[in-house]
């Protein structure tokens, strides 16, 4: 598991807690508490929680901002919301808050990954069909999950308007077809049960370069 993916689960974790300890957060991603506590300062930095003695609560800030598009964090044009990767047409997953603003993601794993993150917070999400790059609605689309075909960050996660074409796409490339609540569960449970798996390399990259 990335760093990047396990500051997702975090906040995550936060999200559904309030409150959050060190060492049941290393004890859970069997990592050390030196780890835990660098994820929770760069949190913290980007005002997605408060540090307290031997863990974290929420921020005063993302209380206040809870169900409004405010807590999504900024991003430049052209880059991903979740891993700064740039972003292509045939990849793009575009996500839209409550109150209008709008957020790419580089591909369906991280559009996922911002579904896992803020959740209600999202009012609309289209997804690019990975054949045509045609943009759909997610909640229409037909995900292929988990196959050995990965442009883009791991694990694989590709997007088809039409169900037929994403039943082809899996006899070549294995994997499983479902609808976005799977994929959510599949991303969910993946990083979750799987720690020694690699994750996207680029969000890796990012994350050590920005400790």
């Amino acid at each position: 598991m990335t760093s990047s993916e396990r500051q997702k689960l975090i906040l995550a974790k936060l999200q559904a807690a309030g409150n959050l300890q060190v060492v049941d957060l290393a004890e859970n991603f069997q990592v050390s508490k030196m780890t835990i506590h660098r994820d929770l300062v760069l949190l913290e930095e980007k005002g997605f929680l408060k540090r307290i003695h031997g863990g974290a609560v929420q921020s005063a800030d993302s209380r206040q901002n809870a169900g409004d598009v405010t807590s999504f964090p900024e991003s430049r044009q052209g880059e991903c919301l979740i891993c700064t990767r740039p972003s292509t047409q045939h990849l793009l997953y575009t996500l839209t808050g409550k109150k209008g603003e709008q957020r790419q993601a580089c591909c369906a794993h991280c559009g996922i990954s911002a579904h896992i993150l803020f959740g209600d917070n999202i009012m609309m999400a289209l997804t690019a069909d990975y054949l045509t790059g045609k943009l759909h609605a997610a909640q229409n689309s037909f995900f292929l999950l988990g196959s050995v075909a990965a442009p883009c960050c791991h694990p694989s996660v590709l997007t088809f308007e039409d169900e037929q074409m994403a039943r082809r796409f899996q006899t070549g490339f294995g994997g499983k077809v479902g609808r976005l609540n799977e994929a959510i569960m599949f991303l969910r449970e993946t990083m979750m049960l799987n720690p020694e798996q690699d994750g996207c390399p680029h969000c890796a990259e990012v994350l050590r370069q920005n400790q």
